[in-house]
């Protein structure tokens, strides 16, 4: 009986054995799909339909109508208060056109600097006969509208006599 179980056992051994080995398993089929018949359906084009479009035109008419002119800019003319105590351009008399903007700039920043008008002609575009202060940073813009000499003086540097011409 030992014979027998050893045979057995042996059996059983080499039957464990063959299932360990494997062997190329073979190909698995893969079902490929047949094209279903087509239906060619045609249809007609469809038909196009003409579309009626209604045109508006509206003319603006405004009776007398002038152009607006388009203004021409103004002139301007610049003083400059310089911190060497000198005026540029140099205002001993100066020449502009009337309607002139005549600006007085203080480009110099330690010190005050102004005009003062030296008649009543000048003194009504300066507000008076009193002394305008031209602060740094805030200059002072006169437009000279009418033709004639105007006499000033420059203040709080060395003093100036100064004249504008304003001509046609």
């Amino acid at each position: 009986m030992k014979k027998f179980f050893v045979v057995l056992a042996i059996l059983f051994v080499g039957i464990l054995l063959a299932g360990c080995t494997s062997q190329p398993a073979a190909p698995v089929a893969t079902a490929t799909p047949t094209p279903a018949p087509t239906t060619v359906v045609t249809t007609a084009a469809p038909t196009t339909v003409p579309t009626t479009e209604v045109v508006v035109v509206v003319v603006n008419e405004t009776p007398n109508a002038t152009p607006t002119p388009t203004p021409t800019p103004r002139p301007t003319f610049t003083f400059t208060f310089n911190n060497d105590l000198t005026i540029t351009p140099d205002p001993s008399i100066v020449y502009v056109k009337e309607g002139t903007k005549v600006i007085w700039v203080n480009a110099d920043e330690f010190k005050p600097h102004g005009v003062q008008a030296i008649n009543m002609q000048t003194g009504a575009y300066f507000g008076g006969m009193d002394t305008v202060t031209v602060e740094y940073g805030k200059p002072l813009e006169v437009i000279f509208d009418k033709e004639g000499a105007y006499d000033y003086k420059t203040v709080f540097q060395q003093e100036m006599d100064c004249k504008l011409i304003v001509t046609k």
